[in-house]
């Protein structure tokens, strides 16, 4: 997915939903300029933790660093990222929520 996909797709996502309110803040004041980032996926299973490092779009964030980030994957599933432990290096992955109002609801 290109830089202009992403924005075409945030944007026709957006439209007539900029002054929803989640966590405090309105679409409009949450949405950012597109750009890569690294998120860590962690997965459990059968006691064994594995880590996957996802490349995706950070489209969308709450308040600072720390906050909720909305983020993209290139075939267009949005979702939620979160700081971390302290060890993290990446956002961690909360989940995958399909649009991005869903996603941005789901703060």
């Amino acid at each position: 997915m290109t830089l202009e996909e992403v924005k075409e797709l945030v944007h026709s996502q957006s439209v007539g939903n900029f002054s929803a309110i989640s966590h405090g803040i309105s679409l409009n004041q949450a949405l950012v300029s597109p750009r890569r980032i690294s998120v860590t996926a962690h997965d459990v299973r059968e006691g064994r933790t594995t880590d996957e490092h996802l490349e995706v779009w950070l489209v969308a964030q709450e308040g600072d660093e720390d906050g909720y980030k909305i983020i993209l994957r290139d075939d267009g599933m949005f979702g939620l990222a979160s700081k971390g432990f302290p060890a993290d290096t990446h956002p961690i992955l909360v989940g995958w929520y399909g649009s991005l109002m869903s996603t941005f609801l789901g703060m």
